[in-house]
């Protein structure tokens, strides 16, 4: 166990001694400052100290070539302050070791949870893939910082993404991380680095109502699809105003016709739900019974199982009927519109969407000018004697 007063000098002489794998070093102004110099020619700098039960431990500063020797002798004697006050240097190693990068946490660990709990858990896989990945993927889940997701946001808007569709990769990440911190408890990651970070403001609220035309072109270019499936969806969609995935995984099992009653078990939510079945609904189930072979109700009857998507063959539809515009969520729109316009309250209307809270249904309560100008005229009813105006034959057939 050499010792030695090491000086820039001698540092440069100092070697393997013949016939030895390695040589230790230990300098003799800084205490615990060793040197290890190994036959190959590697050199590594480390702290010799001894822990809490006195056993003698090493800790690794930092490769040779890496670090002068006045740094080398700082870091040492910080290093072992700190030893002093508590830390456990290999302790804090081992942990860094189990850190798992972005890529790795997300293929190993989050979409095999979400495989069996969450429905749209291949949207997570290619929202992680595609936009998450390729910015993230190499670092370790404590390297990303604040800063790394607000230049995420940059760039999702330079690619030319729209802000609901940028706050869909945060929102994302920042479940990830939630899950990572409350769930696995991975050592070492102590903060979500997307807390804090707003949502970009999104002011482009598509509001989008099918009108009867419209429905009735829309209805004969799905008649014409090459899915003989997708004019019953259709059809289920805007008599329920249901969403896509409930009808597409929706079984028999989960219909009961004496009580007309449909039993969502998994929503969007997370909650389960009940959906009344009206006449034209229970009117498509009588002639959709026997097309699917399956237990699904609208399922692929060559896979008998249900559909994952049926964009394409929508796609077809809505621009054969010259509808391009028409997303099949406007479909959900509608039949909110439509019971808005017809009288019906709010609160209905949210029972029948399964909305938690009134805020959301309140984006779909679109009321047509006919409506407004209807309940406008009360007023002019109202007060007409007192104005003595003359009612125009307009207003007095309202």
């Amino acid at each position: 166990m050499p010792k030695i007063q090491m000086t820039n000098h001698n540092l440069l002489t100092m070697s393997c001694p013949e016939k030895k794998r390695k040589e230790t070093y230990y300098d003799t102004k800084t205490s615990g400052l060793c040197l290890e110099i190994r036959c190959s020619g590697g050199k590594t700098w480390f702290l010799r100290y001894s822990d809490e039960r006195g056993k003698t431990r090493y800790t690794k500063l930092a490769n040779f070539c890496d670090i002068t020797l006045k740094e080398v002798r700082e870091l040492c004697d910080k290093t072992r302050s700190d030893i002093a006050l508590g830390r456990n240097p290999k302790e804090e190693k081992q942990i860094k070791k189990k850190i798992p990068t972005f890529a790795t946490f997300a293929t190993e660990y989050y979409i095999p949870y979400v495989k069996v709990s969450k429905k749209s858990w291949e949207t997570d896989e290619i929202l992680s893939r595609v936009h998450l990945q390729p910015h993230l993927g190499k670092k370790y889940l404590d390297e990303i910082t604040s800063d790394d997701v607000i230049n995420l946001q940059k760039i999702g808007l330079k690619k030319g993404c729209a802000p609901s569709t940028v706050n869909r990769h945060i929102i994302l990440l920042r479940y990830m991380f939630n899950l990572a911190l409350q769930h696995w408890k991975i050592p070492g990651l102590s903060e979500n680095p997307t807390r804090g970070i707003r949502l970009l403001k999104v002011t482009n609220k598509k509001e989008r109502y099918v009108t009867p035309d419209e429905m009735q072109r829309l209805f004969e270019g799905v008649k014409q699809s090459k899915n003989k499936m997708l004019p019953f969806i259709v059809s289920f969609l805007v008599l329920t105003g249901a969403r896509r995935n409930e009808v597409l995984y929706a079984t028999w099992k989960d219909v009961n016709l004496e009580k007309r009653d449909w039993f969502i078990p998994i929503t969007k939510s997370g909650n389960s739900r009940h959906i009344p079945l009206n006449e034209g609904a229970l009117m498509v189930l009588e002639n959709v019974k026997g097309l699917s072979k399956s237990e699904y109700i609208f399922g692929n009857p060559n896979t008998r199982t249900h559909y994952k998507h049926i964009y394409y063959t929508w796609d077809i539809a809505r621009k054969r009927a010259g509808l391009p515009d028409v997303r099949m969520h406007d479909l959900r729109h509608t039949f909110a519109s439509i019971l808005v316009n017809s009288g019906r309250s709010l609160y209905e209307v949210q029972k029948l969407l399964g909305h938690t809270q009134v805020k959301t249904t309140q984006r779909y309560a679109h009321l047509t000018q006919e409506t407004l100008l209807t309940a406008s005229n009360t007023a002019t009813l109202a007060m007409l004697p007192a104005l003595e105006l003359e009612l125009a034959p307009s207003v007095a057939t309202t």
